[in-house]
């Protein structure tokens, strides 16, 4: 099978930034890494947007162009966050977003969205204020109002006092002080604040907060409403993220987009998505996806 790419043009978008509309992507599969990860996916769907991509049933297509986001570093020195472009995330984004018919647009004025493509590792320094094109309040990104806090109120390592003493000691962990804001990056803070959740769920969420993650963010904002009127309309988002530790981000990004294929555009209504997926390039024939309250985190899938 021959393998390459076609590019379109990067053409300027709102000032300064730059997106780019990808006319194509082919990639060859190749043999993969047995290795496994497990990728949790948090996505928001703006009310009705779902239904309104079925006719008869069928889920109709929808075209976009890719816009460069943020790119996180963490604390931690990754030279495999380095070693891959923009261009390599998008290529395999685009391929993946094909399970969910979405389609990239070659031509600037067309097009439905505006996709932002923010990624990187946790760890970050900065307050998750102002960190994305977003409106105030807008129910797609934390804007700070998170009830989650790892470190204010009456608690002990951000637990309740009623909690049992073995989940609320996380000394070893690490510091706590950047806990919401990763919890807001890999879209940890909405399962946290769901009513109802359990004290282990909680402290399993929050554990696997004290390592890094990779994610991956998709925000699709309405691009005739952008180009015309100069607003940002938030239609949907989509935050993946898996376990860092003992991998590299050009193994990640693969089992990352391929891991969150079948949530783009949906809404889960703050339960997390959660598929097992392989280490690096390679096609596979994921199993049914399994929507989950709760996460377990056990040493065998670490």
């Amino acid at each position: 099978m021959n393998s390459g790419y076609r590019i379109g043009k990067c053409v300027p978008a709102m000032g300064s930034f730059l997106f780019c509309a990808m006319a194509a992507a082919v990639f060859a599969a190749s043999p993969f890494s047995k290795k496994q990860a497990r990728v949790l996916v948090d996505s928001y769907a703006r009310p009705g947007y779902e239904e309104s991509r079925l006719v008869d049933g069928e889920i109709q297509p929808e075209t976009y162009h890719l816009f460069q986001g943020r790119h996180f570093g963490g604390n931690i020195r990754d030279p495999s966050l380095r070693e891959v472009p923009f261009m390599e995330v998008a290529e395999t984004l685009a391929k993946e977003m094909e399970a969910r018919k979405y389609y990239s647009e070659p031509e600037t004025e067309k097009g439905d969205f505006l996709i932002s493509v923010h990624w990187g590792v946790t760890g970050i320094e900065e307050d998750f204020d102002e960190l994305f094109l977003n409106e105030p309040g807008d129910p797609g990104v934390d804007n700070g109002d998170s009830t989650f806090d790892s470190t204010d109120g009456d608690t002990q390592d951000g637990f309740s006092d009623s909690a049992p003493e073995e989940y609320r000691s996380l000394d070893d962990y690490g510091p706590r002080r950047n806990d919401k804001n990763n919890a807001s990056l890999v879209g940890f803070d909405r399962a946290l604040n769901q009513r109802g959740l359990s004290v282990q769920d909680e402290y399993e969420l929050k554990s696997m907060l004290r390592d890094e993650r990779y994610f991956i963010i998709l925000m699709a904002y309405d691009w005739q409403k952008l180009r015309t009127e100069r607003e940002y309309e938030l239609v949907w988002s989509t935050r993946f993220s898996l376990d860092a530790i003992g991998t590299n981000f050009k193994d990640a990004h693969f089992a990352l987009s391929r891991g969150a294929a079948n949530y783009f555009g949906t809404n889960l209504d703050g339960e997390l998505g959660k598929t097992k997926t392989h280490l690096g390039t390679g096609d596979v024939e994921l199993g049914d996806l399994e929507v989950l309250g709760t996460v377990e985190e056990t040493p065998a899938e670490k």
